[in-house]
């Protein structure tokens, strides 16, 4: 007997679903709960605790202990005390903690098949440090977007004969939204037809908002000693911190249930008394731009959604189902747990034998998704990914203005650095060269894209394979290998400034950005390239089986990237094209 196991691994909680001989998916209790702790604590001899384990020790040394380590994703390595961890390692910790409970609950059977989730706005860069923390867990390994997972899971549940429906996805650390919608003809079979997410709120920001917020209200008596535990620079400030993290977290979960709650501070501080009232002013603004979220993409999709499904811990709040109601007009539908939604779907989106992917893309809006046993086909993704998140204690994050997600990339995520945002903290700053206005380009002949703000042409025996208008992007292939690693892979990104009359501020970012990820296979950097007669930034990225040449160039306040991915038997055919589609860019 050999079990197939999911894991979503969370940034505050990770859930363990397994299915035996095919049957249906059961979530695995861990110390008598639904969800695993993701924390890790990495104790003087070297080893890794994880979960409650982790909490318990953290009572001992803070400083050796982290609690979100997937919102670390982005970090070569975690500094825990005084010992070094690869972020590889401190995710693999808690992956081989799950499958670990995942045995025990199959008799100790081998595990067939793991699939991993991930959220929407993952890329190359990050699904591969999940896979690699996976290595050897399973003879198999899956991965699948997060909101996928869950509309499939509500698709083949609960929607019925409904033609579309929405999962809004709130966890701990990002949103993702996906809608679903039922293929024309026989049989059960659903299809994505939208997928969107934002990486800079989850319900570890509403910990952290709610947490700033008592804060205010009793710091008066004594600032310096308030800012002194916050900050945690002696060890019984940190296990103080710890603690009041704790109890406001208790703060929020109950102020789901109930109208007010008081939080108990450690001396000198007086008990904070909270109300839901308080917590819906903290994250209303964050909370209306997630049902935003969910409305742009139900018309993204172009259906109208016949449910609105919510998923994730933090989904709870409720004005979460307030806003859904009052703007998108259905009254949404949400489990008991629903943080076993995404765990327990995955198992269902992926039966079966898997075809491999170096990577797992949502992007590509015609994924069958089969309610019956047909095992569907995800795409390679492109992810959003938040900014790195620094050693703790975490800084306050601003909820009145947050940055705007990050731009998916096919293999590679471009970070923006000088660009006010810090877009994609995976996969380095695009930022750009030349000078504004450059004289009209003549445009070579081919097929020509003009699907946003940006326009070029590419051989007529390309083709276009994906888009994403939340984030400007477009996939183009050659038409007789869509499921090969060759690609071109274009992106756009408003700026805050003009980098034609401050090119050091928008390449001094890159710079920085580059000199600090040296665990992106990067190499190459040439800020004063020249490439198709185009003045751009190079750099040269390699992934998988692939190379990825970056050209970056900017024109009216837009940054375009421009990503020619090759496989070396497809290098010359790629770099052709490539020329074309950087001679042929203008922005309109």
């Amino acid at each position: 007997m050999a079990l197939r196991v999911a894991v979503d691994f969370g940034t505050s909680s990770t859930c363990v679903a397994v299915s035996v001989n095919g049957r249906e998916p059961q979530v695995v209790a861990v110390d008598g709960r639904p969800v695993l702790s993701s924390a890790v604590y990495a104790s003087p001899d070297g080893r890794l605790f994880v979960g409650l384990e982790a909490e318990r020790q953290a009572a001992v040394d803070p400083s050796r202990y982290e609690p979100n380590p997937k919102r670390r994703v982005d970090e070569p390595e975690l500094l825990l005390g005084n010992k070094v961890v690869p972020v590889v390692e401190a995710i693999r910790a808690v992956l081989g903690r799950a499958v670990e409970e995942a045995r025990r609950f199959g008799g100790g059977a081998p595990v067939g098949q793991l699939v991993l989730t991930h959220p929407a706005d993952w890329g190359g860069i990050r699904t591969r440090v999940l896979r690699q923390a996976a290595n050897g867990l399973s003879e198999r390994i899956a991965l699948v977007p997060e909101p996928v997972a869950a509309a499939v899971f509500h698709a083949d549940t609960f929607a019925g004969r409904a033609e579309a429906i929405a999962v809004l996805d709130i966890g701990g650390g990002t949103v993702d939204v996906s809608v679903v919608g039922r293929a024309p003809g026989p049989g059960h079979e659903f299809r994505v037809l939208a997928t969107k997410g934002d990486p800079s709120f989850g319900g570890a920001d509403v910990d952290q908002a709610l947490l700033q917020h008592v804060g205010r209200m009793v710091s008066a008596t004594d600032p310096d000693g308030w800012r002194s535990l916050i900050e945690g620079r002696e060890l019984s400030d940190r296990r103080r911190r710890r603690v009041v993290a704790q109890d406001v977290q208790g703060a929020k979960e109950t102020l789901s249930r109930h109208t007010y709650t008081d939080v108990p501070m450690p001396d000198p501080f007086a008990d904070a008394h909270v109300t839901r009232q308080d917590l819906e002013q903290l994250v209303a603004a964050p909370l209306g731009r997630a049902v935003e979220l969910a409305a742009a993409a139900i018309r993204d999709a172009g259906v109208r959604a016949d449910h609105v499904f919510l998923v994730g811990g933090s989904s709870r709040i409720p004005m979460v189902a307030r806003l859904v109601h009052e703007r998108i007009g259905i009254v949404p539908t949400t489990l008991d747990q629903p943080e076993t939604v995404v765990a327990r779907g995955a198992l269902k989106a992926v039966r079966g034998e898997v075809r491999r992917s170096p990577v797992q893309a949502v992007s590509d809006r015609t994924v069958p998704v089969r309610t019956t046993a047909a095992p569907p086909r995800f795409p390679r993704p492109q992810p959003v990914q938040p900014p790195p998140r620094p050693v703790p204690p975490p800084p306050p994050r601003q909820f009145a203005s947050p940055p705007p997600p990050a731009k998916r990339g096919t293999k590679p995520w471009i970070l923006g650095g000088a660009a006010a945002i810090v877009v994609a903290a995976v996969v380095v700053v695009l930022v750009l060269t030349s000078g504004g206005g450059e004289p009209a380009r003549e445009q070579p002949s081919g097929r020509t894209i003009a699907q946003f703000d940006y326009t070029f042409t590419m051989p007529q025996d390309w083709k276009q394979v994906a888009s994403d208008t939340a984030y400007r992007e477009v996939r183009v292939k050659p038409s007789d290998a869509e499921q090969g690693l060759d690609a071109i892979i274009v992106q756009e990104l408003a700026l805050a400034f003009d980098p034609a009359a401050d090119r050091e501020r928008a390449v001094g970012g890159l710079r920085e950005k580059y000199k600090q990820s040296t665990n992106l296979r990067l190499s190459d950097l040439n800020e004063n390239g020249r490439f198709a007669d185009r003045d751009v930034v190079t750099y040269r990225q390699q992934v998988d089986n692939a190379t990825v040449e970056w050209f970056v160039l900017f024109d009216k306040r837009a940054q375009v990237s421009i990503g020619c991915e090759y496989t070396p038997s497809g290098r010359d055919r790629v770099m052709a094209a490539c020329d074309q589609v950087v001679r042929s860019m203008t922005v309109n």
